[in-house]
């Protein structure tokens, strides 16, 4: 019998501010959606050995790799702060929920 994916929590923070909460976050979709690393990791277009150090917040990780999970998993970081292009002024955007996060 085939061993069952455990869905893992999200991460306990209103912030992604590092890449370890990053890491959680994609291991919390990837569990969430049942997908086992091997099959992710193809699904992305990575190694599995490099997305096991991205979902255990290795910093030394590419941003390619990075975005390719991001973007095969259908997460998307958003900012809480809009630039006007023409003024160059920030203004206050909606706070992004965790469940828009995943």
């Amino acid at each position: 019998m085939a061993k069952k994916v455990t869905v893992s929590d999200l991460p306990n923070t209103e912030f992604i501010n590092n890449a370890e909460v990053l890491g959680q976050l994609i291991k919390a979709k990837r569990t969430k959606l049942g997908i086992k690393m091997a099959d992710c990791a193809a699904l992305c277009g990575i190694g599995i050995n490099t997305l096991s150090r991205l979902e255990n917040g290795n910093a030394n990780c590419t941003l390619a790799a990075m975005f390719s999970v991001l973007n095969g998993l259908g997460i998307k970081l958003t900012t809480n702060m809009l630039i006007n292009s023409d003024s160059r002024t920030e203004t206050a955007h909606s706070i992004t929920t965790e469940s828009e996060w995943v």
